[in-house]
């Protein structure tokens, strides 16, 4: 039956790719491949950096991964990142639930007779089966930086010239988030700001976490030199390092999805780094910010225009008390 209905869709896809303009497209894997100039029917297999971004421009999602995340959405599956920020949901949408990102249902996703598939580069060993049902290109999601990742994104989908309206309107609003910085601040480069974070018994730091470090990274704010000597993305400490993150701001994420409100990541950090918020000096002088997780993680200029409003309002226009480290 499998075989069947791939065979179908694939019979149906190559008449649909008869009436469509193509072009190549150079993937993140080296892959040339011929996509359409507009796709019309795509399928994203991640949901917060393909499918949100999709949402935001407009494109035709015909089909998502998604998670069943216990008591949300009436337990019916969410696509994480597009719920949160554009609430998103698959029924409304008229898009369809085509597995989780790390197991996706081929059956269904070639049922659905895409012309286009969006797949991460850590999944690129389903490439050659997903290649069988329609297009698909390979997106490099950790070793882009967010801007250029979302424009291969748009330009995959055909979307570029709303990707750039939507960009112009983000600088404008950074551009005058970064006057404001220089007007209260003056040189950004002297505040540094930690993202770090304990859950499940682990102390983590991050050089790169969505919008959250993005927009720190474009404001010009520094970091701790363990954070910004990572060679990655994120960095597991011992209960014993937590002096060496220290900084004017500490920033941490929060999920109330997953049952981790803000006072719940408190109460981690106070078990697991006891004294963390007498040693640190951003909880000592009521300078760590919570933001929530699952829309900052959505790759979106609605996610950066909100994260770089609540720095705004939490780090450039407020009296704070300077770490002298």
């Amino acid at each position: 039956m499998k075989h069947i209905l791939i065979a179908a869709a694939l019979s149906l896809s190559a008449s649909m790719g008869l009436a469509q303009d193509t072009r190549s497209f150079t993937d993140g894997a080296g892959n040339v491949v011929d996509i359409p100039l507009q796709a019309e029917r795509i399928v994203s297999l991640r949901g917060e950096q393909f499918t949100a971004p999709l949402v935001e421009l407009g494109a035709p999602i015909v089909g998502s991964t998604g998670n069943i995340i216990d008591g949300v959405n009436n337990g019916e599956p969410v696509i994480r990142g597009a719920y949160d920020l554009f609430h998103t949901r698959f029924t409304e949408g008229g898009i369809t639930h085509v597995g989780t990102s790390t197991q996706p249902d081929f059956e269904a996703i070639a049922s659905l007779n895409p012309d286009l598939i969006l797949l991460p580069d850590y999944r690129a060993e389903q490439y050659d089966q997903l290649a069988e049902i329609a297009p698909t290109v390979i997106i490099n999601i950790w070793s882009n930086s967010a801007r250029e990742r979302y424009r291969r994104i748009a330009d995959a989908a055909g979307r570029l010239d709303r990707f750039e309206e939507l960009q112009a309107v983000y600088d404008f609003r950074l551009n005058e988030g970064r006057a404001l910085v220089e007007q209260m601040i003056g040189d950004p480069s002297k505040v540094s700001v930690a993202i770090a974070e304990v859950r499940d018994d682990r102390f983590r730091v991050y050089k790169v976490y969505g919008a959250m470090s993005n927009v720190l990274d474009e404001l010009g704010f520094s970091k701790p030199e363990l954070i910004e000597n990572i060679d990655g993305e994120r960095l597991d400490l011992s209960p014993e390092q937590v002096q060496l993150i220290d900084a004017d701001f500490l920033v941490s994420s929060y999920a109330e999805h997953f049952r981790a409100p803000p006072a719940e990541i408190s109460g981690y950090w106070d078990v697991f780094v006891p004294g963390w918020d007498q040693v640190l000096h951003a909880p000592k002088h009521n300078q760590h910010i919570f933001i929530a997780r699952e829309p900052m993680r959505a790759l979106s200029f609605q996610s950066m225009s909100e994260v770089l409003a609540i720095y705004l309002a939490s780090i450039v226009t407020r009296d704070f008390v300077p770490f002298e480290g």
